[in-house]
């Protein structure tokens, strides 16, 4: 049982008798006691009544709260359809290649390589078969021919030839929080009447402290971090769908040897709110996003654990360069052309600038039931830094 007061308590915005997932985490604690702080984000973020992910609010765009490569620029997925060209020309130029696309949003990232294929790849275009994994229903908006929407992706039936790629999903996954205090102990979440806190206790899963025995790494006394034990469950459903492909992963994130490193003392775990970042989770309940850095090592292993090899791991700036992101810059132009070509210009920047997505994001592509090729995406070499 959990023992000892954390160091911050938070406010919560929604009363015990107000409908919404504060209420529901209320009522869980008063039920049972203080709960995992993953059980905790599952509930803010995917609670079937008014989580994050799961409500009618637009969370995305300049109207949102952040901003993915997405809405920055179409070249995105553009170039992302270049790449799955590749891979459908790998494996052998199947007549029924599905490409599967699970947090799909709004489908806009599909969409995209939809369209880019269809004006750039028509000999791939009509073998494309999408399926778009979205829990959120009011997001289903996006309809095109050979394309449906699923809940989960237990619901499509496998195995499969082709690609599944996310985009910003696995740092999403509710994690456990923990902190070294004479040992690994977890973070719970506790509640008073109007406020929820951390306390500390032993951790609630074996599995806990077999996550640090797998990739090598040992806290020091003080560090706290994140353990996303979902990303290995899901890197398993993805391979078991696939009977032969890629799965394209790309996200903020770092192998565990960065990511667990003792000057990352405090973990990664951000909320984002209107285009502003916090550290407080207790904000805003069911209203802001919650993210942890992925570690990239895990999926790597358990991907091969489960029959998936790895491809390539790069940043998102060399993938991008690799795949010929400089070659969409627009030329000279003047009046309103030129305004435009400019955006167009600055958004390609946005995607690449190593102090922003550029480098923030990852881009890990692994496979299945294929040798092992050089795609066209891991090309642009850069030897400052070495990631795996």
């Amino acid at each position: 049982m959990p023992e000892g007061q954390g160091l911050r308590p938070g406010w919560a915005e929604t009363s015990n008798d107000k409908p919404g997932p504060a209420s529901e985490i209320f009522r869980r604690i008063s039920r049972k006691g203080p709960i995992t702080f993953a059980e905790f984000m599952d509930v803010a973020l995917y609670w079937r009544d008014g989580g994050y992910y799961t409500s009618s609010r637009n969370i995305w765009g300049r109207g949102g709260d952040y901003i993915t490569s997405v809405d920055v620029s179409p070249v995105f997925s553009r170039l992302l359809a270049r790449e799955i060209h590749e891979m459908w020309l790998i494996l052998g130029r199947p007549s029924d290649f599905d490409l599967i696309e699970p947090g799909a949003g709004r489908g806009w990232l599909s969409k995209g390589i939809l369209s880019a294929a269809k004006d750039h790849y028509p000999d791939l275009y009509p073998s494309l078969r999408v399926s778009l994994i979205e829990k959120n229903r009011f997001l289903r908006e996006f309809r095109a021919e050979r394309t449906t929407w699923y809940s989960d992706m237990t619901e499509i039936e496998g195995p499969l030839v082709g690609c599944i790629i996310s985009n910003e999903l696995i740092d999403s996954f509710p994690v456990h929080r923990v902190e070294c205090r004479d040992g690994i102990k977890e973070v719970y979440v506790n509640s008073d009447a109007h406020s929820f806190r951390e306390v500390y206790g032993r951790p609630s899963s074996p599995r806990i402290e077999e996550y640090f025995r797998k990739v090598g790494i040992t806290l020091v006394e003080g560090q706290k971090c994140e353990v996303n034990l979902d990303a290995a469950r899901w890197i398993h459903a993805a391979t078991a769908l696939l009977e032969r492909g890629f799965v394209i992963t790309i996200d903020y994130g770092l192998p565990a040897r960065e990511l667990f490193a003792p000057e990352r003392k405090d973990g990664t775990l951000l909320c984002h709110f209107r285009h502003s970042v916090n550290c407080d989770p207790f904000a805003n309940i069911g209203m802001q996003d919650i993210t942890a850095h992925v570690d990239f090592t895990t999926i790597v292993a358990e991907g091969r654990r489960s029959g998936l090899e790895l491809t390539g791991f790069t940043t998102q700036k060399n993938f991008l360069l690799g795949l010929g992101i400089l070659d969409e810059l627009a030329g000279p132009a003047s009046g309103i052309e030129a305004c435009d070509k400019i955006r167009h210009n600055q958004a390609i920047k946005e995607l690449i600038m190593p102090d922003g997505m550029g480098d923030a994001f990852k881009v890990l592509v692994q496979h299945k039931g294929v040798e092992k090729r050089d795609l066209i995406g891991f090309s642009f070499k850069d030897m400052s830094r070495c990631l795996f």
